[in-house]
């Protein structure tokens, strides 16, 4: 089990459902009662394109909480439930557990992006890199804007030594939340690795 810094795995845990809903200056975002009546991939969509033009990191925040708030909604019962006992385990810092119960999730509802997501972060907690990896890009065939798979993975990337792959991923992820501070941030690390590389 490989070990990892303790900056970059907070930064991969940083941008997780528990730590977006942690922030108490941040707003979700308000969708409007016309956006609550559409269907739930058409609201998600809205959202993301809001986070493309806001210029404000409240707001941004805001808007990811909306947009994790919906994808956490599997549209299953019993999928919602065990999902909401696999983040309390890991929130109780019982991982086994909670690696357990995402692993139950993810065979019984593999098309739900947000399990795989969940998981990587589950993954990466207990040192699964590798697991983690997997499960990102399983998260990203599913759902290329997830904002939490996209830092992820520059977070591993600046992490195992790829700071120029991870100054990719974190511009990817800017194009899609320009004022999430978090990102800007990251991508500032990812910058200065890579300048220091230069020779």
């Amino acid at each position: 089990m490989q070990s990892f810094a303790p900056l970059s795995l907070a930064l991969f845990i940083g941008f997780s459902t528990l730590a977006w809903a942690a922030e108490p200056a941040a707003k979700p975002a308000d969708p409007s009662s016309a956006e609550a009546d559409e269907p739930q991939a058409k609201t998600i969509d809205k959202l993301y394109q809001r986070l493309a033009r806001t210029l404000y990191p409240d707001e941004a925040v805001g808007i990811l909480q909306a947009i994790d708030q919906e994808r956490m909604r599997s549209g299953s019962d019993t999928a919602d439930l065990l999902m909401s006992r696999a983040v309390q385990a890991r929130s109780g810092a019982d991982l086994p557990l909670a690696l357990q119960l995402f692993d139950s999730v993810v065979d019984l509802y593999p098309d739900w992006s947000e399990a795989w997501s969940e998981r990587a972060t589950t993954r990466f907690q207990l040192g699964d890199v590798n697991g983690a990896m997997g499960d990102i890009g399983e998260t990203l065939k599913r759902e290329p804007r997830d904002i939490g798979a996209l830092a992820g993975l520059g977070a591993i990337l600046l992490d195992t030594g790829d700071p120029e792959a991870a100054l990719k991923v974190y511009d990817r992820a800017l194009k899609l939340a320009p004022a999430y501070e978090p990102l800007k941030e990251a991508r500032a690390r990812a910058q200065t690795r890579v300048w220091s590389r230069s020779p």
